[in-house]
């Protein structure tokens, strides 16, 4: 497991350092506002693709794992075929973005593409963690997420002209699109051939649809219980501060990057193959080493983060992003127990209790909801952090509870 998670981390640090030195160029060669818009937009781009998905994902990679090797074909068919359909459903809906001016208009097309190329680049990768190739899925990932950031810089410092959120936004497009095309190559190895022997099998998706949305749910308020202080803070105190914001968030969200990355994607499929095949004794082994790697990486990177604020805000040389560290350190704290939530999580997940998760992700959004009211009017970047922290502190405590509670629950059914 050390070399694969050497290998994994090294192509998540290259992805990572692309990432980092563009909110960096970002920061400092273009207008906090702009910045403030790319957060919006990323942000919302992020929501959009759980709406879209449907978490079916979710159900799909219980079926390929736990399912004989020759049926993986017709599940990864038969989901983005359902896909398809999520597509026709929800991108006419999400217009009442534009409508809102939550994002501005001329962005519209740009939003629509990124959304489509990204969703389907995150299905591929999820595929790929699921098929247990997950160098396959930190390489496609790369180009995704990575190589085009190192484009966009290059040509930051080209040309003044490029200075603008347009380089970013195009620079994306190109890079998501590449990863789609290159996911499409590396699954050309797999058995399609033998699809054609079998039609769509609608009562599967019909099936998936019905467990995956209780999931869907439960996800969807988890990640407005992430980005809700974002919406907030435009909404209060303008894009400007969003800007910054954007910036604190994108650096602790490494945290999450860092243990999903070197640990989770690495033993997640493997506790839950474990566990649904019975070999329980496996499955605890392989859980601690998840919980040690998962702790000791949150300590280090929230440490290393921690300082390393302090030169990155005097290179940028802006007032604003020096102004309000508190709340970055805080969004430090809230994004430490993000990823240790994972822990209890994936006991619960193995373990079929979704109605667990999705009532902690419930809770956490209420909270979540509840801070931001009473404290980013105020309080401003500061009072939308403690709330991040609120709900992300909420998520853990009750994931934990949970799983303490059904911790000798093994049959791995479907029924809470």
């Amino acid at each position: 497991m050390l070399k694969l998670s050497s290998i994994n981390l090294l192509l998540r640090i290259i992805t990572l350092g692309s990432k980092f030195l563009l909110i960096m160029g970002m920061t400092r060669l273009l207008a906090p506002a702009e910045v403030g818009v790319y957060g919006v937009l990323s942000t919302t781009i992020g929501l959009s693709i759980y709406i879209v998905g449907m978490d079916f994902y979710v159900f799909n990679t219980r079926e390929i794992l736990s399912s004989k090797s020759e049926n993986k074909e017709f599940f990864i068919r038969d989901q983005f075929l359902f896909h398809i359909f999520s597509y026709v459903i929800f991108l006419p809906i999400l217009i009442i973005l534009f409508i809102l001016n939550i994002i501005p208009v001329k962005y519209a097309f740009i939003f629509y593409v990124l959304l489509v190329l990204e969703h389907l680049s995150q299905e591929f990768n999820r595929v790929f963690i699921t098929l247990s190739k997950p160098i396959v899925a930190n390489v496609t990932l790369f180009f995704r997420s990575g190589a085009w950031a190192y484009a966009a810089m290059i040509l930051f410092f080209i040309s003044d002209e490029t200075h603008n959120l347009w380089t970013v936004l195009i620079g994306w497009v190109s890079g998501v699109l590449f990863s789609v095309l290159l996911s499409i190559y590396y699954l050309k190895d797999l058995n399609w051939h033998i699809v054609k022997s079998k039609k769509i099998d609608w009562k599967w998706v019909k099936r998936g649809v019905v467990v995956s949305f209780p999931l869907f749910v439960g996800n969807i308020a988890l990640k407005l219980a992430e980005y809700l202080d974002r919406y907030f803070i435009t909404f209060y105190k303008g894009k400007a501060l969003v800007g910054a914001y954007t910036f604190y968030g994108s650096l602790s969200n490494l945290l999450v990057i860092f243990a999903q990355t070197g640990v989770i994607m690495i033993l997640g499929p493997k506790v839950i193959r474990n566990f649904q095949s019975g070999d329980y004794k496996t499955y605890k082994i392989q859980m601690k080493k998840m919980t040690s790697g998962v702790i000791i990486s949150t300590i280090f990177i929230s440490l290393a983060l921690a300082i390393g604020i302090i030169p990155i805000t005097k290179l940028i040389g802006k007032p604003i992003y020096a102004e309000n560290l508190s709340a970055y350190w805080t969004l430090i704290g809230a994004y430490a127990f993000s990823v240790l939530a994972l822990l209890p999580h994936q006991t619960l997940y193995v373990r079929f209790k979704d109605k667990a998760i999705i009532v902690s992700s419930l809770i956490s959004l209420g909270v979540s909801l509840l801070l931001n009211i009473l404290l980013v009017p105020k309080f401003g970047l500061i009072g939308g952090a403690t709330s991040t922290f609120g709900a992300f502190f909420m998520l853990f405590i009750l994931k934990l509870i949970f799983a303490i509670k059904y911790k000798n629950a093994r049959e791995p059914i479907e029924k809470n």
